[in-house]
């Protein structure tokens, strides 16, 4: 009997990934990585097809300089969308703001669960449809993590309204 792994699998390893990364980061970096998570939306989403453009030689920057490649645009898109989290979270000072409050355990693994679902998801959906598909027809998990990405969206925002709104004025 062998046993070959899955693209279910490789999401359980990112999930438990995800919540230790969370959890030795700490609340603020989390914060941090997962408002990444949104710029890199909106980034990927306004300038996604320009660059690609620029990549394809079809548009120039100064009007002298373009780049001729065999990039596709899921790829394109990908590379700013990671580029931009790891940028923000490496730079952004906001750990250094750390409140030194205990943070409930579940709330971290909560918000660490909810960045890495937002990242495999908006990964997932600059794929290629080709590639989706494919993907989407060997996991489970994914299709109905996919399925619920319109939730995924709003999800940290209603969990830190709900968590403030129960702490009161600790944050």
């Amino acid at each position: 009997m062998t046993i070959s792994p899955t693209w279910d699998l490789f999401v359980g390893i990112v999930f438990v990934i995800g919540v230790v990364y969370g959890f030795a980061l700490q609340r603020e970096r989390v914060f941090t990585s997962l408002l990444a998570v949104y710029v890199g939306i909106v980034v990927t989403n306004v300038w996604g097809q320009k660059l690609f453009d620029f990549f394809q030689g079809n548009n120039m920057a100064f009007d002298s300089m373009w780049i001729q490649s065999n990039a596709k645009p899921a790829t394109i898109n990908i590379v700013i969308f990671l580029a931009i989290i790891a940028i923000i979270t490496a730079k952004a000072p906001i750990g250094f703001l750390r409140s030194w409050s205990v943070v409930s355990p579940l709330e971290t693994i909560a918000y660490s669960m909810l960045n890495t679902a937002l990242l495999l998801c908006t990964v997932l959906r600059n794929l290629p449809p080709e590639t989706q598909t494919h993907i989407l027809e060997q996991s489970k998990f994914l299709v109905k993590l996919n399925s619920f990405y319109g939730l995924i969206l709003i999800a940290p925002i209603a969990l830190l309204i709900l968590i403030t709104n129960r702490r009161g004025s600790e944050y």
